[in-house]
């Protein structure tokens, strides 16, 4: 990613974008992103909008005239933006989440507001562990599935963010659990070599 201004926010993929499931991994993507681009600020709304803005003046003393001094761009991490670089940098911000998200609508995300606000909503719908969200959090890991001729290695990563995101909502699924859960994702054509794998073994080992 660049840094200027015209910049368009990064894109997850469509299976990485938050669809109200995958809180955990979501956040931090997003919240590398935002840190990348030096806009904290704007999303946890300490850079607050500036209401006015009064340009630098200079006198000529011989003629008694002033002229006034265009300001400087600001950095986007400066908590001072003029009007306008606030409004850039707060829809690049806003953008960032919403562009990333599965139908924010139907996800109950509010988006009339700032950037800020729109974090708040998803802080005050998803960010809390609840026995709702560990126990959806837990369905979709154990009801993810893999077929013959499906790409392995992004079922057992599609596995294992499904994992990080029931344990941050506190499921506390132990590593052997988690074997568990991927040997019976597996169809029944791999039962001659997942009942070998079923022994005591740790899950990267069993994977292997």
């Amino acid at each position: 990613m660049t840094t200027s201004d015209g910049d368009m926010p990064p894109m997850l993929s469509e299976s990485d974008k938050f669809d109200g499931t995958n809180w955990a991994v979501w956040k931090d993507n997003i919240l590398i992103a935002v840190k990348f681009r030096r806009v904290s600020g704007y999303l946890d709304g300490s850079i607050a909008a500036p209401t006015t803005f009064a340009p630098k003046e200079t006198t000529d003393t011989a003629t008694q005239t002033t002229a006034f001094i265009s300001q400087a761009e600001t950095p986007w991490h400066s908590p001072n933006p003029s009007p306008a670089e606030w409004k850039t940098r707060n829809a690049w911000t806003k953008d960032l989440l919403i562009f990333n998200t599965k139908n924010p609508t139907g996800l109950g995300i509010d988006t009339s507001g700032s950037a800020a606000d729109t974090w708040k909503s998803y802080i005050s719908g998803y960010g809390s562990p609840s026995p709702m969200a560990r126990w959806n959090a837990e369905r979709e890991l154990r009801n993810l599935t893999y077929s013959d001729g499906d790409d392995f290695p992004n079922h057992i990563a599609n596995l294992r963010n499904k994992l990080y995101n029931a344990n941050a909502l506190g499921a506390g699924i132990t590593d052997e659990s988690f074997k568990t859960i991927i040997l019976n994702s597996l169809p029944h054509t791999w039962d001659p070599i997942t009942i070998l794998l079923h022994r005591d073994m740790p899950t990267t080992e069993a994977i292997s």
